[in-house]
């Protein structure tokens, strides 16, 4: 049986805004968007033989900084993508904190008695 529903089903709901909360800022995540670049460039390497490029997400970033005339709209546009890095790196661990205290109320929610 399960000891309360309540604490069970606010579990459940931290658990699944954080999981859905990491999602959202590993996309927006630059250290993550570097790994996933790595990762499927080796992919590319073993398995399909060919020299990889450079992926669409990293490109895309590189040309938006190039396509700007001026050092300091350069420099904005490098600080935009800073912040949205720090914003991303403070919501992936509030999500991880988010899924932890719903992982143990999950628990709770099931053996209390």
């Amino acid at each position: 049986m399960i000891g309360s529903p309540t604490i069970l089903v606010l579990g459940v709901v931290l658990v699944l805004a954080g999981v859905l909360l990491m999602k959202w800022a590993s996309s927006r995540d630059l250290k993550d968007a570097a790994i996933g670049a790595a990762l499927g460039a080796a992919w590319t390497l073993l398995w399909r033989h060919k020299r990889p490029g450079m992926p669409e997400e990293l490109s895309s970033r590189v040309n938006e900084v190039q396509s700007q005339e001026t050092h300091l709209g350069k420099a904005m546009v490098v600080t935009g993508f800073a912040l949205k890095h720090v914003v991303a790196q403070v919501a992936s661990v509030t999500g991880l904190l988010f899924f932890a205290v719903g992982a143990l109320l999950v628990a709770v929610g099931v053996f209390w008695k």
